[in-house]
């Protein structure tokens, strides 16, 4: 049995970081198999403001086809990040659907609506998976996990082949406004809350890499 690799790693800067984000051809018993280099290295990299996780929070992702990425994403919120007296951290998967391919506006720029959902891990003094036996039965609702349905959208710039970034394909801005699942449950059996009292804004940028 033979191995024959169809790519060379080569001195140069530019060459290295293409070998290292593409794909080798592996000619074994005269069959073709593609195999990939970045498995496990991230699509995407973001920083969002609020939205549920956290006052500041950060991440990395995979991107699954055009339409769904996948980030996990760790927050924080205290006296520096959110004037909180409690330290809060959430760690979070948030799944992220593209809703339509892309609307264009100029140029490079184009904007893409987005909806998905987020499950968030809080972790503080005051958060329960399952609540003491102090508490009554069913009248709280656990804190530690949260499903969070978000919608929003999203300003994509595609960086051309003229411009000098090496390892970044586009940035973008986006938008959500999201909810927790405890603050819909709510607003659903209850007629003082408003649709207004549980939305949340969330702020981001994106870093898409090559």
């Amino acid at each position: 049995m033979s191995v024959v690799f169809s790519a060379t790693l080569q001195a140069k800067d530019r060459d290295t970081i293409n070998y290292l984000t593409k794909s080798d051809t592996l000619i074994m018993n005269h069959e073709k198999v593609v195999i990939p280099r970045r498995v496990f290295i991230p699509d995407h990299a973001r920083l969002q403001f609020a939205g549920n996780i956290g006052f500041l929070s950060v991440g990395l992702g995979y991107n699954f086809g055009k339409s769904y990425e996948l980030t996990v994403m760790y927050g924080i919120q205290n006296e520096f990040f959110g004037n909180s007296k409690e330290t809060v951290k959430t760690l979070a998967l948030k799944s992220t659907f593209n809703l339509y391919n892309s609307f264009h506006i100029y140029k490079n720029i184009s904007f893409i609506p987005t909806a998905g959902l987020s499950i968030n891990w809080g972790f503080t003094n005051n958060t329960f998976r399952k609540l003491p036996k102090h508490y009554p039965n069913k009248y709280y609702f656990q804190n530690r996990v949260h499903f969070a349905p978000f919608i929003g959208g999203k300003i994509r710039y595609d960086f051309g082949k003229t411009d000098k970034s090496e390892f970044t394909k586009h940035v973008e801005l986006y938008v959500e406004a999201g909810s927790l699942d405890a603050y819909i449950l709510e607003w659903v059996r209850t007629d003082y809350v408003k649709i207004g009292d549980i939305m949340s804004l969330a702020v981001g940028i994106s870093f898409y890499y090559k």
